[in-house]
């Protein structure tokens, strides 16, 4: 409903706060009885039969049968909380407006318009009725929302009190839903695609209920139904991480940042790194929303795959972002806002893929980011994952052009899969490790596919992408073996590809603090730009997913007090090495006379060319 003022000023939620929080400790406490439950019978070593079996069974399928409602009852407690959480925030703004409108001599009606006797203050009584009006439409949005969620819910309690109720099939059968969710995943992707479409919504919600980890990541099963299977995946990881004796309290702060509403990226302006890490927002705004995930696994360092906004029609583009090198579950804050940021000035949904274990060391051979064993397994998963989004688009925004961009060693995952397969129309290679860790050139079934790349001047990774097949030597005597990440038929560098648009890294911008108008270069080019959200090579990206414009590489000679980039250094070996060797060379000697912290890339000058690049179209 949409509350009148006078009635919001009545209104008393902390009976809501009250029972999600009783909603979660029943749950935990069924959690508890279950598992204590299924250990008892797992321990009774000595006791066999037939009675045994059949005892063993129907336990079995009590516990089943309690998880299923512990599910239901941590989506009532989530949304209860939630709920709670977002109608304090819109009640306190109503309330709090109409209040500063009084004291300042306005006229505020119950339904939130406002209106003064002085006629030179209708702009400002406009603008309190603005503010009014869109707190009311954020109450009445909210309690439509949750309402509905919540007498969802209650149903599903009452329909499972005797055991989780059969669905209906399409051809008219009945079937029990854990039999269903195991023949699901026997099913070809396409198959189950068909299979899952032809059920009716109640059907899809009584499977995503009965086996949530099965369908969380199954390729084949509609995003919506992912998502719902998904935020009971990560609820019960977190209940599972809470109540270890040693439990992760990095791990808990992600899962519970994960389950916590954020600003939404088609109407907010702004999403911090701490709200992402932490899940708590420091300015709580109108029109929060749930976080989406398509796909989530603790195994590893933890896996996921977030979508950022809406597949809807309309939408300019859809982006893929895989980052790079230390990306993990526990440390993904950064990575999430960088995509929440893609998809707020693109006006496009944006998927941070991360389906696997990225290397988390830069140096080790076997286990870091020379490794391109990481790639080779997360290749083929992300080809399958585009013939997923392909397959949304298809249904929600036919036509949409999808667009992958990869990260330092994500341009490594991105390159490996357009080699397997990967269907994109748009890639652009970000200060990426290389075009691919097999052999061949690319294969993107897209005969019409554009293709991009950036790197910045004396970016390391540069040195990285100009490796020789056999190596190169550097002054010294030093010798580096060739680059993994280098196809034979592509060489290591995505700047020098025939038939790649190099764009420009160009500027950092006015707002950032660090490096104010500042050209980006050097080790923080590598990776600084994926923060400052106006800068040129951010830009750029925006530009490249949303398919409007974007800035035409333009080489640059830079220089600082040790380090000095000439024109035609870029994409030379020998001339990169040897600028990187002399940055080291220069904080090796600072850190033995006691200055560790010098950056030989601080301050830098342009030499030549300082101009932008043109500007080019992306269509």
């Amino acid at each position: 409903m949409r509350p009148t003022i006078p009635q919001l000023d009545t209104w008393n939620l902390e009976g809501l706060h009250r029972a999600a929080e009783a909603a979660r400790a029943n749950a935990d406490v069924l959690s508890t009885s279950v598992d204590d439950c299924s250990r008892a019978i797992s321990a009774a070593g000595g006791w066999h039969g037939q009675t045994k079996d059949a005892a063993a069974r129907r336990i079995d399928e009590e516990v089943d049968h309690g998880y299923e409602v512990r599910t239901v009852l941590l989506r009532v407690a989530d949304d209860a909380a939630d709920a709670y959480a977002g109608l304090k925030h819109s009640k306190t703004y109503v309330l709090e407006q109409k209040n500063l409108a009084v004291t300042q001599g306005f006229a505020v009606a119950p339904d939130g318009h406002v209106t003064h006797l002085d006629p030179e203050k209708e702009g400002d009584a406009g603008v309190f009725q603005l503010n009014l009006l869109s707190g009311l439409d954020e109450l009445e949005r909210l309690d439509t929302l949750f309402g509905a969620r919540l007498r969802e819910s209650v149903g599903d309690l009452g329909a499972m009190r005797d055991g989780q109720p059969d669905i209906t099939l399409a051809d008219g059968s009945v079937q029990d839903p854990d039999a269903v969710a195991i023949q699901l995943a026997s099913m070809s992707a396409d198959d189950r695609a068909t299979f899952l479409a032809g059920l009716s919504p109640e059907a899809q919600r009584q499977l995503v209920i009965a086996a949530p980890e099965k369908l969380g990541s199954l390729n084949g099963v509609p995003f919506v139904m992912r998502i719902d299977a998904n935020e009971i995946n990560i609820r019960n990881a977190l209940t599972r991480e809470k109540a270890k004796p040693n439990r992760d309290e990095s791990r808990v702060k992600q899962l519970e940042a994960m389950l916590s509403p954020i600003p939404n990226p088609d109407t907010a302006q702004a999403h911090t790194d701490t709200a992402a890490a932490t899940g708590k927002d420091a300015t709580p705004q109108l029109g929060m929303v749930d976080r989406k995930f398509v796909m989530f696994s603790t195994e590893g360092n933890g896996r996921m795959i977030e979508m950022i906004g809406d597949m809807k029609s309309g939408a300019p583009g859809v982006g893929v972002y895989v980052p790079g090198t230390s990306t993990n579950l526990n440390g993904s804050g950064s990575n999430h806002v960088a995509a929440w940021n893609l998809a707020d000035k693109s006006g496009s949904p944006v998927f941070l893929y991360m389906e696997g274990d990225f290397p988390q060391s830069l140096t080790s051979v076997s286990d870091g980011a020379p490794s391109p064993r990481f790639a080779a397994d997360m290749a083929p998963r992300l080809v399958d994952f585009g013939r997923e989004i392909d397959r949304e688009v298809a249904a929600s925004a036919p036509g949409t052009p999808v667009s992958y961009v990869g990260h330092s060693y994500g341009g490594s995952i991105v390159g490996s899969a357009e080699q397997l397969g990967l269907r994109a129309d748009r890639v652009l290679h970000a200060s990426s490790a290389g075009t691919g860790v097999f052999e061949g050139g690319w294969n993107n079934p897209n005969p019409n596919v554009q293709r991009y790349s950036m790197t910045a001047p004396g970016d390391l990774i540069g040195v990285v992408q100009s490796y020789p097949d056999g190596g190169l030597t550097l002054p010294g005597g030093i010798h580096l073996p060739g680059n993994p990440h280098a196809s034979e038929v592509l060489g290591g560098d995505p700047d020098e590809v025939p038939g790649v648009t190099r764009l420009d890294t160009g500027f950092y911008s006015e707002e950032n603090t660090d490096h104010r108008n500042e050209v980006v270069f050097g080790s923080d080019g590598h990776g600084g730009y994926w923060d400052d959200r106006n800068s040129t090579a951010f830009q750029n990206i925006v530009g490249v997913i949303n398919g409007s414009d974007a800035t035409a590489y333009v080489e640059r000679g830079i220089e600082t007090r040790y380090v000095d980039i000439g024109l035609g250094d870029n994409g030379d070996g020998r001339k990169e090495g040897f600028d990187a060797s002399k940055a080291a060379a220069a904080a090796a000697l600072a850190d033995a006379f006691g200055n560790p912290n010098l950056d030989p890339y601080a301050n830098p000058r342009i030499t030549d060319n300082p101009q932008l690049g043109e500007k080019i179209d992306i269509k």
